[in-house]
Order: C-alpha cells, then sequence, then structure tokens
C-alpha cells in the first residue's frame, strides 16, 4: 500500500453532472449551489461548531460536537490483496445480520469527524438509505439519507464515514475521502433533527467499480460520530432503475469512495 493519501483523481476526468430531476423524492437531485439552512456559527477544525442547523420544529440550541479535519486514505493496490481476493471461496459466509458492531468498526476505511453530545443521533434511533442519482464517465453520483425515527429531537454533524462488505463476505478495501464531490464549500454546520425529518451527505463512487464477475456490495456501513457505534444498512449492486434507494450501487473492492457533510435536507432534495 502506498504511504501517499492523495486519492482525488485527474480533474481532467469528468465534473460533477447538474442535479437530476427524477420522480418519486429523489434523494439526490444535484447542483453546484446547495441550499444550507444555518442559525448561527460556524464549524471550525478542532474546535466546537456553531449553533447548528434546525429542521422540523426543533429550535432549542443544542450542544455542539467537536469536529475533526476531513481526511483521505488510499485504497489497497492488487498486490497488496490476499490471493484469490476476486474469486468467490467456498467456505461459509457469516451472514451481515450476524456482523457485530466491532467487526463492522473493522470495515470502516475512516472515522467520522465529529465526536457524540448528548443530543447525537445513534445507529438505534436512524434509517440509512443510499441512492444513485446520476452517472458520467464512470463516476456515480448518490445521496446518503439519514432519518430521525425516534420520537425526541437528534443531531448529526461533519462527515460521516462508509466501509463496504461484500457478498463473498469481503472487507472492502475503498480509497476513501472526506470531500463534498457537489459543493466544495461544504462546511461542517451541526444539524438538529425533529423526529422524522431528515439529513444528507453527497457520495461519488469512481475508479475501480464492480464489474458482472466481482463480488458485489451487500453491505453499507456508516459511523456517525468518531467515538460512536458503526452500523450496517444493506443495499444491492443491482439496479432497479435510477432513484430507487439502496439499488444500483456497483461499489468494489478497490472503488474510490468521497463523501461529503450532513447537511439539513431542503426542498430541492
Amino acid at each position: 500500500m502506498q504511504a501517499s493519501l492523495d486519492v482525488v483523481p485527474s480533474r481532467s476526468m469528468s465534473s460533477p453532472p447538474a442535479r437530476p430531476r427524477s420522480g418519486r423524492r429523489l434523494r439526490a437531485t444535484f447542483a453546484l449551489s446547495v441550499a444550507v439552512l444555518a442559525i448561527g456559527g460556524c464549524t471550525a477544525t478542532g474546535t466546537a461548531a456553531g449553533t447548528g442547523t434546525a429542521t422540523g420544529t426543533e429550535s432549542a440550541t443544542p450542544p455542539t460536537a467537536v469536529t475533526a479535519a476531513p481526511s483521505s486514505v488510499p485504497g489497497s493496490a492488487e498486490l497488496d490483496l490476499a490471493p484469490g481476493w476476486d474469486e468467490q471461496g467456498d467456505g461459509e459466509i457469516l451472514p451481515d445480520a450476524d456482523l457485530t458492531p466491532g467487526d463492522l468498526a473493522g470495515m470502516l476505511r475512516l472515522q467520522a469527524t465529529a465526536t457524540s453530545t448528548s443530543t447525537s443521533c445513534r445507529p438505534d434511533t436512524v434509517a440509512l438509505s443510499l441512492t444513485f442519482a446520476d452517472a458520467a464517465m464512470g463516476h456515480r453520483y448518490g445521496v446518503l439519507e439519514v432519518v430521525n425515527t425516534s420520537s425526541v429531537a437528534c443531531s448529526v454533524q461533519g462527515y460521516p464515514w462508509i466501509g463496504a462488505r461484500g457478498a463473498w463476505g469481503s472487507s472492502f478495501q475503498l480509497a476513501a475521502e472526506q470531500r463534498d464531490p457537489i459543493d466544495q464549500a461544504a462546511t461542517q454546520d451541526q444539524v438538529m433533527l425533529a423526529p422524522g425529518a431528515s439529513a444528507v451527505a453527497n457520495v461519488e463512487w469512481t475508479g475501480e467499480l464492480a464489474g458482472a464477475e466481482s463480488e458485489p456490495i451487500s453491505l453499507l456501513v456508516l459511523q456517525l460520530t468518531s467515538d460512536g457505534e458503526a452500523t450496517g444498512h444493506p443495499v444491492s449492486a443491482e439496479s432497479a432503475g435510477i432513484g430507487v434507494p439502496d439499488t444500483g450501487i456497483d461499489i468494489g473492492m478497490m472503488t474510490t469512495v468521497r463523501i461529503g457533510p450532513l447537511r439539513a435536507e431542503s426542498a430541492e432534495d
């Protein structure tokens, strides 16, 4: 594995597309300008964030997290992977549902940037989805959505991180970068989610995409806070059409994945 943390492809590659417009509450309608509702203050690296962004009916000022700078990690070269990594083995595969929080944490490529607070959303209080929205010149664009499913308000902030597990039981060695692929000026504002409210993050995956004979992804692994538990969410590489959540996610063993900070869902999302 190379020591460099620079996993950003050449700028000669395709630029992100404009926001697609496609039917049923498509979470991945993109634009180079993303509306962010902010109530005072902004996040500073290594310091507490401002007063946060409120969604739904909640207006109280929540405690704020400490946020680290976004980071990146290179993926593994093919020579670094175990022999036979590209072939399905004959052994028994532990089902995704039987993985422990420790197993899931081991699949993360980077930690989330924000620490937990007393109001932070926990894995058992949110529902997740990743919606594929558009593709251009080997790049895929989508939106990660986090919905507060509890009966009380909770908060999210900063860059989450994701890992992935394949259907053959492999932990994918993703090249990972915490950088918004659509909004280069995105900030780590706190978002307070009322019950039923959503936060979203832009996601891009590119490079070594999963093919017909590759190990397909079966589980997306997410961490909301750097000191919180990781959680798994089932996804599929099989496409059911653009805009159908958790389908058409052709992330493979050595795919490059970029993710932006969580932000309040806007009317354009």
